[in-house]
């Protein structure tokens, strides 16, 4: 039981800082010029560049996708049982 404890709060701090890093990325690629603008003007997003920023955002998505399905196959007790009382009459 307390084994269970540690890993699903491993687990919450792993997706939180997933999160985050997607959220950074995502915003970055938001504000990012179009095309090779953003490559042949230098830019970047606190010193990453838009290929940077894809790669990130890209790596950390599919991180984040495994990390929420290893969350839901842990959870799923709790999961069908929410599911249930939004279809309770």
């Amino acid at each position: 039981m307390k084994n269970t404890i540690k890993i699903r709060a491993i687990l919450s701090s792993l997706l939180f800082i997933t999160f985050a890093i997607v959220l950074f990325t995502g915003i970055g690629l938001y504000i990012s010029p179009s095309g090779k603008i953003a490559g042949e003007a230098g830019w970047n997003f606190f010193g990453f560049g838009k290929l940077q920023l894809e790669n990130l955002h890209t790596l950390f998505g599919f991180v984040m996708s495994a990390l929420v399905i290893v969350h839901l196959l842990m959870n799923y007790k709790m999961f069908l049982g929410e599911i249930k009382m939004l279809f309770k009459k």
